[in-house]
């Protein structure tokens, strides 16, 4: 996946900038609040839980928390909230996924508390890269991790910061037209989110 795979994003978004669909409506407009909550300075056990039962609030899945995992999970958590574009690999994310039982939930749930480090990663989103769920292991940690690389080479490729802005102009469009509060988005969910509108 590269920049030039994204592009066509901005088109279909410019010809289509109502949601009406009520699912689709929620998961737009309640991202801000999502966010909001995983910015607090340290992640405790009550906030991990109320976070992931948000972020499983945009997923097909009901949250099953292992409170076995939680302990590490959390310890995860607050350092990937402090994770950088550079260091993101040493992370455990892997405790995060064992806790939620899904690494798509974990995806969600890391990018959440780190926008700016880590994309949501599902199965449209590897349809789009071209590997289908049935032949892609979506619980494997170095499948989410060569996903977040190939997004990060996107937000430095020549020409991204055009798409970026081009993009932030089309989705505050949308969020308007669709009578939902204007916010913006960072560089990663402009890449994941455009991904996400163009998969099959």
């Amino acid at each position: 996946m590269r920049l030039q795979d994204i592009q066509p994003a901005i088109a279909l978004i410019q010809n289509n900038p109502v949601v009406t669909e009520l699912r689709s409506h929620t998961y737009l407009s309640t991202y801000p609040d999502i966010i909001a909550l995983g910015q607090e300075t340290e992640i405790q056990a009550a906030q991990f839980k109320q976070l992931a039962l948000m972020v499983y609030g945009w997923m097909p899945r009901v949250l099953r928390i292992d409170s076995a995992h939680l302990p590490a999970a959390l310890q995860a958590a607050n350092t990937a909230k402090e994770a950088t574009a550079e260091g993101f690999e040493i992370i455990p994310i892997q405790h995060i996924a064992d806790c939620l039982h899904s690494m798509v939930g974990a995806s969600k749930f890391l990018h959440f508390i780190n926008p700016n480090v880590f994309p949501i990663w599902d199965s449209k989103i590897q349809a789009f890269r071209g590997l289908p769920n049935g032949n892609y292991d979506m619980s494997n940690i170095e499948n989410y991790l060569e996903y977040v690389r190939d997004v990060h080479v996107i937000a430095r490729e020549d020409g991204f910061d055009e798409f970026y802005e081009r993009y932030c102009v089309v989705h505050a469009n949308r969020l308007n037209q669709s009578n939902i509060e204007e916010y913006q988005v960072g560089n990663l969910r402009a890449i994941e989110a455009s991904a996400f509108e163009l998969a099959p």
